[in-house]
């Protein structure tokens, strides 16, 4: 889905967001290849067992609330985003959901609000991420 909005990578709207459709593309590519390398290299052994409310209705909600939070650093992508850029990753994103699907359940991936989220939340994490910055692009693009 994200592939069909590239070609608009350079639209704004101020009212909806203070960045580009772009930007939201390749921050979504980058929390999808991030989270999914994390994840491959996790240890099962490592995982933390935690309740966390914030995770909790999220998940509830199958919905993440605008504006209240911020991408941490490693996932903000820069201030020059190119198609070219934005098709590549589109590709390599791909690859990573691919490889989700081959790891051992017990993975996890240590989300920097949910605290350690094993495989199946992560995957149910990725999909709830992916729809909110989809949505935002679609009402940036109305």
């Amino acid at each position: 889905m994200l592939e069909t909005k590239v070609t608009n990578y350079n639209k704004v709207n101020s009212n909806i967001s203070a960045t580009t459709v772009g930007w939201h593309i390749a921050h979504t590519l980058m929390v999808l290849i991030n989270v999914t390398e994390n994840i491959k290299l996790s240890k099962p052994e490592e995982f933390k067992s935690n309740f966390n409310f914030v995770r909790t209705i999220v998940f509830i909600l199958n919905k993440i609330p605008r504006g209240k939070g911020k991408a941490p650093k490693s996932v903000q992508p820069n201030t020059v985003i190119t198609l070219e850029q934005l098709k590549r990753n589109i590709t390599l994103a791909k690859e990573k959901i691919n490889e989700l699907y081959t790891l051992d359940k017990n993975k996890h991936f240590a989300h920097p609000f949910f605290g350690d989220v094993k495989l199946k939340g992560c995957i149910k994490f990725l999909q709830i991420h992916t729809t909110h910055h989809l949505k935002i692009i679609e009402d940036i693009l109305k």
